[in-house]
């Protein structure tokens, strides 16, 4: 049975009203060392945009491949210093019967190769793995499936990290409701909605097959992208953490936040201090349609906007005491130490994407 929006979910706020362009120029993040966001989807090249992440000393690492490689890589290049680029996976046609595995595994590894030759620092996997890809006797693809250990071994041989968005939120499992921080998103999103649809594979299964794909290439370093899909659960992040030294994730996300602060402040902390190497900030800020040459003044405002409000809003999180306001939820920061802040902010993700 399909589930309905609550009346007051439906009303809360996505994003606040759009300031002035002075406004939003004028904003600086007082972080004291370069800012890394590490994990976006954002072709941001505006004069004005690039202007504040010069004046903020901001780096963000873009991620996707194939068409959207293309605007990334020539970024990396003409703006090498606001830009990093990760690339991203072809996706197998495994549902055809005549499907070659080892071709695939050739083709996919030659690509990937070419990516990181013109300057990609990772190869991302994407959540229709694991969720939505069919295998042609009916089976749902899993990362830690045989096609894929070409790829994989590349990776380790060759220093290049991996980094795996293979389910969702534990929220895509649960009914809506106050404490489900994903209600509306699914609501509006409903194919990637698992709590109807039980034929599907759970959470559970699909973090196991990661898992399996964490242990078996521990040279390998493997970011899990979003808090690793466990945002719900720091006592589960924290066993990954210390089984598999090979291991981090990124914060990328909004609501990832909101998940946050369901638990216990002050265990949140205490957990970003224990495991501040294994933790990188990211927004998963996007352009929507056309990139910032071809948008109006008033459509580049709103996307600056939508990037910068984000790591504001982050920053106030991670570092101050403040109450931010993320999507209708008031949530007071944890107030990390400065130490724990450059990790998180900036060195971590020099770590973990070696070239970046």
């Amino acid at each position: 049975m399909a589930q309905e929006l609550p009346k007051e979910l439906d009303k809360r706020t996505t994003q606040d009203d759009v300031p002035d362009m002075e406004t939003i120029k004028a904003i600086r993040i007082p972080a004291g060392f370069p800012l890394i966001d590490a994990h976006a989807h954002y072709g941001g090249e505006s004069p004005a945009m690039i202007e504040w992440m010069a004046n903020n000393n901001l780096k963000v690492v873009n991620i996707g491949g194939q068409e959207r490689g293309e605007t990334y890589s020539r970024l990396i290049k003409e703006y090498p210093d606001q830009y990093g680029w990760i690339t991203s996976i072809i996706v197998p046609e495994c549902e055809n019967e005549d499907f070659d595995a080892a071709e695939y595994g050739q083709r996919a590894v030659a690509e990937i190769a070419r990516d990181v030759a013109n300057g990609a620092v990772g190869l991302k996997i994407f959540k229709s793995i694991g969720m939505m890809k069919q295998k042609a006797d009916g089976s749902y693809l899993q990362i830690d499936d045989p096609i894929f250990a070409p790829l994989f071994t590349w990776l380790e041989e060759n220093d290049v990290t991996h980094i795996a968005h293979v389910a969702e939120a534990m929220g895509c499992w649960q009914p809506f409701g106050e404490k489900n921080a994903y209600s509306k998103y699914y609501s509006n999103n409903p194919n990637y909605y698992m709590y109807d649809k039980p034929e599907k594979p759970h959470h559970s299964v699909i973090m196991a097959a990661r898992d399996n794909v964490i242990a078996r290439y521990p040279k390998m370093h493997f970011v899990g992208a979003h808090f690793g899909c466990m945002e719900y659960d720091i006592d589960e992040q924290a066993k990954r953490f210390d089984k598999y030294p090979n291991f981090a994730v990124d914060t990328s996300g909004w609501t990832r936040i909101i998940d946050l602060s369901f638990q216990d402040p002050t265990r949140v902390r205490d957990f970003f201090i224990k495991y501040q190497d294994r933790l990188m900030f990211g927004t998963d800020r996007s352009i929507k349609g056309k990139g910032h040459l071809e948008m109006s003044d008033e459509d580049v405002a709103a996307s600056m906007w939508a990037m910068i409000n984000a790591i504001k809003t982050g920053w106030e999180y991670y570092a101050t005491d403040k109450t931010v306001d993320i999507k209708g939820y008031k949530i007071k920061g944890i107030s990390l130490p400065q130490d724990v802040l450059e990790k998180l902010f900036c060195t971590n993700a020099k770590k973990w994407y070696p070239g970046l």
